[in-house]
């Protein structure tokens, strides 16, 4: 009988994962980003928390280094997959957020303001915690308004998010930031035409300008800028001749935000 119960303690020991990073995995000699980070997928369904951890943490340090192609799905796919693994292994979410608290004491002094302040609001964003990154960006605001715009661009829809449109519209410029959301725009559909896009970018490239628009002209008809809203809005239906499109442009211009996307 003491027999068993040994046994079947062993059986449970053996199965509770140890919590940490692993300290035994390394990379091999020529990673691939994309591999490493498939690779943590399998371990963390396989339980081998601690070694899918560490390969999230190198992908997160080292996937731009090798292929700057990496952009997006670092800050987007492989943060997700972080954070369901922090959901199960809470070293992981505790490591997370770790890097996260990092990075908000450097840009809040002014530091790593491009490509850091990128990761702040993406982190939270995965998070759902925007807030911290409006938070941020006030701090900018309130002491370095140079590097606040140069954050700007990453913290629209946190400041969006958390309502704070008179802050938001301090760092636009109406004509310019219009200009900029076409040329995206018009590149997008230039490459849709070839297959290996195809109509899923022309639908990105079509829902991104629209949100980007409407939210400008509702940001400036909050803040009393009437005449400048009613422009962008003109310029805006001569791109898309869409009936709804239209619409939610016109209720832009009462001052309704569009919910931030994507």
């Amino acid at each position: 009988m003491h027999a068993v119960i040994v046994r079947s303690i062993g059986v449970i020991l053996f199965a509770i994962p140890s919590w940490g990073i692993a300290d035994d995995w390394t990379p091999p000699e020529n990673p691939d980003p994309q591999t490493i980070l498939d690779e943590a997928s399998i371990d963390a369904r396989a339980m081998r928390y601690e070694t899918a951890l560490a390969k999230h943490v190198w992908f997160h340090e080292n996937a731009l280094r090798l292929d700057q192609a990496m952009v997006g799905v670092r800050l987007s796919f492989a943060l997700s997959a972080w954070k369901e693994l922090g959901s199960e292994y809470p070293p992981a979410l505790e490591k997370f957020k770790s890097i996260r608290d990092a990075l908000e004491e450097r840009v809040k002094k002014g530091d790593d303001i491009g490509v850091g302040f990128h990761d702040l609001a993406a982190i939270n964003r995965t998070l759902d915690e925007d807030s911290r990154t409006a938070d941020s960006f006030r701090q900018l605001d309130s002491h370095n308004a140079k590097a606040a715009a140069i954050a700007f661009n990453f913290a629209k829809a946190a400041l969006v998010q958390d309502e704070a449109y008179e802050l938001y519209v301090k760092y636009v410029d109406p004509k310019r930031d219009f200009l900029q959301t076409k040329r995206m725009y018009e590149m997008n559909k230039r490459m849709a035409e070839d297959p290996k896009f195809g109509p899923d970018l022309l639908k990105y490239g079509e829902k991104s300008f629209r949100n980007s628009t409407a939210t400008l002209v509702a940001i400036l008809a909050i803040n009393k800028r009437n005449l400048e809203a009613a422009e962008i809005a003109t310029l805006a239906k001569k791109e898309i001749e869409d009936a709804k499109f239209h619409q939610e442009l016109e209720a832009a211009l009462a001052g309704t935000v569009p919910t931030p996307w994507p």
